[in-house]
């Protein structure tokens, strides 16, 4: 089916945090505007147990937070659909998801990051076997016993602090000396007995046949490699921006994640990104919502020319 006028004045693709938010402030700006959802709603959101480091939003758990934020879209009138989105075409002035039969001259990115994965011998093959990364999902099934945690950032801190609560002992492994992660994660991680952090030590393969056994380990100085013994391996290395719906011709950052202006417009009109989907992403919830009301006024804007 070929659409020759636009079924929506603006399309939202993704509903995560960022997406959610911007298709709420589009529809209370007058917006019709229809949010996809592939199935996926929340995104990693959904993953975190309790929010600790917003305070607007302590205490609250990534699925309420994103409970609220549909809410808010539904009610503001943003028409909601269910569906994977496996292409988005430009015909003319509009942009056309022919596999929802929905178009619109604007459309917003927000679809988001993928977890990175090792790429080592084994991990795939024990993913949910003792390789895992969704400590909040996992973590209960190695109560007491002593797991590892790979990466130097944020969430890596984040979900090893939750899996301390619950395991006898968490090793964090980091490649270099330097983590990633804000102080505020660093004091929490000092202050646990049961949680050690080795750096200078990369993860060269996840061990195991029916589950996972150990792990073997490169030192980053001299090359030696050792094995250690654990009950999980919970992999928070960074994200992949997930852009490849995105015509080749807007440009990109080294990471992949797409170069946008001020209104959070790339460098085709009349697509925005936003989210970990766009270039300088700050990566709080704060960062999110600030994306989706600067998406929403530009797309606002160009749909007043």
């Amino acid at each position: 089916m070929i659409l020759r006028d636009p079924t929506h004045q603006a399309i939202v693709i993704g509903s995560g945090v960022a997406g959610m938010a911007a298709a709420a402030e589009l529809a209370a700006l007058g917006l019709a505007t229809a949010l996809v959802d592939d199935g996926n709603m929340g995104g990693l959101m959904m993953n975190v147990g309790e929010i600790a480091d917003q305070a607007a939003y302590a205490g609250q758990s990534g699925a309420d937070l994103v409970n609220q934020l549909l809410e808010r879209a539904l009610e503001a009138g943003a028409d909601y659909q269910m569906g994977t989105v496996t292409a988005l075409e430009r015909a003319g002035a509009l942009w056309r998801l022919p596999d929802l039969e929905i178009a619109a001259p604007s459309v917003i990115l927000a679809t988001g990051a993928k977890l990175k994965r090792l790429g080592v011998p084994g991990e795939d093959a024990l993913m949910g076997r003792g390789v895992s990364q969704c400590a909040f999902c996992d973590g209960g099934l190695y109560r007491g016993r002593d797991v590892h945690v790979v990466g130097g950032g944020d969430a890596a801190y984040q979900e090893a602090l939750h899996l301390a609560d619950l395991c006898a002992s968490v090793t964090m492994l980091q490649r270099g000396e330097t983590p990633r992660a804000r102080q505020a994660f660093l004091d929490a991680a000092a202050s646990r007995a049961n949680l050690k952090v080795r750096h200078g030590v990369k993860v060269m393969a996840a061990l195991g046949q029916s589950g996972l056994d150990g792990i073997r380990l490169q030192d980053a100085a001299s090359g030696a490699e050792t094995e250690a013994a654990t009950s999980a391996l919970f992999v928070f290395i960074g994200l992949t921006p997930e852009t490849a719906l995105a015509p080749s011709e807007a440009r990109r950052d080294a990471a992949a994640a797409l170069i946008v202006d001020g209104t959070m417009q790339t460098t085709t009109a009349g697509l925005y990104a936003i989210g970990a989907a766009r270039s300088g992403y700050g990566g709080q919830i704060s960062d999110a919502l600030a994306d989706a009301r600067r998406a929403a006024a530009g797309v606002s804007g160009r749909a007043a020319i």
